[in-house]
């Protein structure tokens, strides 16, 4: 099974090519000010516990149940279905990327077979995934971002 892993390193983090596919590490999700969105879970099918992790890498905030971060996780396995949160302040773009807990509490990312291919939508994007896990069916977590306003 492929190691994507290996293929990231050698393009130092930038998409590469797989099967007639584009896969990222991680997606940058276009945003401005005052952004509301909706992250909706799919499925899973992954091995392990699965998740996304919305990141901001500028001043601004992401409000979650009325709780202001620069970043916030959500596990298929303890969040809703459907999660809806706003993104306040000098932000242009969200971070997106899967995650996944082997068993032992920690949140791993981005290596051996980790990849995304990300679809555009009519309102945001579609994420299907790989986690950890080597193999290529990017079904592990499949995960929605729309805009809402």
């Amino acid at each position: 099974m492929p190691s994507f892993q290996d293929q990231f390193v050698a393009s130092k983090g930038q998409p590469i090519e797989y099967q007639g596919n584009t896969l990222v590490m991680v997606d940058f999700f276009p945003i401005e000010d005052g952004a509301k969105l909706r992250l909706t879970f799919e499925s899973t099918d992954g091995p392990w516990r699965q998740g996304v992790s919305v990141r901001l890498r500028e001043n601004g905030s992401l409000i979650l149940n009325g709780q202001e971060s620069q970043q916030f996780a959500c596990w298929r396995d303890t969040a809703p279905q459907v999660v809806e949160f706003e993104a306040l302040g000098e932000v242009t773009r969200l971070e997106i990327k899967n995650v996944w807990d082997v068993g032992n509490g920690v949140m791993e990312s981005w290596h051996n077979g980790a990849a995304m291919i990300v679809e555009e939508t009519p309102c945001g994007r579609r994420y299907r995934c790989n986690d950890g896990y080597a193999d290529d069916d990017f079904d592990d977590i499949i995960f929605r971002i729309e805009r809402l306003n």
